[in-house]
């Protein structure tokens, strides 16, 4: 159980860049036996860091941007780091705890049909992090020429997803092709409302984790490489932004990850 949620958690993260440290390993296989709390581990990580000293309040009138520190690009964020490499690396650590936790649930048999709404994931994942974690974004979302869902249908359409993993695990498909293709759907359609402002990659993945458990499957995401999974997910984007994604580019990598009953 152990080694099986660790390895999954170290696979998500490094779909998202992730590349641990022996240290940072060792920091999470000690979480995973209970050597010590999530607390203590997230504690070590933030003294590192400590906040710095708020800066001088300047009367100046700015336009107001959501999300971002006023005057750069960073996130807010509930650590008070203004440095970007910063917050990475906390980020990075507190997700992975979290992650951690949620997969030794999937390994106990403790997730549910509750579990299985992604802003239920997204708070958990990133509410140590974020004051938004586990909220729709509200603002329009690109990344590069790339163009996410509109903001306005995002509830609607997550609405469809979270109804799509519900009906997999009430009526379970019949083999492991048979979930891998169901998955792709999921997470192709998942990925192009991208409903957070951050975080979409690793609460994916853990839905689909959570589905997969829930309907019998055990799913091994550590075969996958970052290249292969984000050239799936820009290859299954629409061309128009209210379009349809398409779920093939992530069959081959599902069917792989798809293990057995």
């Amino acid at each position: 159980m152990e080694a099986g949620a660790l390895r999954q958690t170290v696979a998500a993260q490094r779909l998202e860049g992730w590349r641990p440290t022996d240290e940072q390993l060792a920091d999470l296989g000690r979480l995973a036996r209970a050597e010590l709390s999530f607390g203590e581990y997230l504690a070590s990580y933030r003294a590192r860091y400590p906040p710095p000293a708020p800066a001088p309040r300047r009367w100046v009138l700015r336009r107001r941007i959501p999300y971002l520190i006023p005057g750069t690009t960073l996130l807010r964020n509930n650590f008070g780091v203004t440095e970007p490499s910063v917050l990475i690396e906390l980020e990075f650590a507190a997700t992975a705890g979290r992650i951690l936790g949620w997969q030794q649930r999937i390994a106990a048999g403790q997730v549910g049909s509750a579990d299985l709404d992604a802003r239920v994931i997204h708070q958990q994942v990133f509410g140590d992090v974020y004051a938004w974690a586990g909220e729709y974004r509200i603002t329009e979302l690109r990344r590069g020429d790339v163009a996410f869902g509109w903001q306005a249908d995002i509830g609607a359409r997550m609405d469809e997803i979270t109804g799509h993993a519900r009906a997999l695990v009430t009526d379970r498909p019949a083999d492991a092709p048979a979930l891998a293709y169901e998955l792709s759907r999921l997470y192709a359609d998942y990925n192009q409302v991208h409903p957070f402002r951050e975080g979409n990659g690793r609460t994916g993945t853990l839905l689909l984790h959570t589905v997969s458990a829930q309907c019998g499957y055990p799913l091994d995401l550590s075969g996958i490489t970052r290249a292969d999974w984000y050239s799936a997910s820009a290859d299954s984007m629409p061309f128009r932004r209210d379009g349809r994604a398409n779920h093939r580019p992530f069959l081959p990598l599902l069917v792989r990850a798809v293990g057995d009953p």
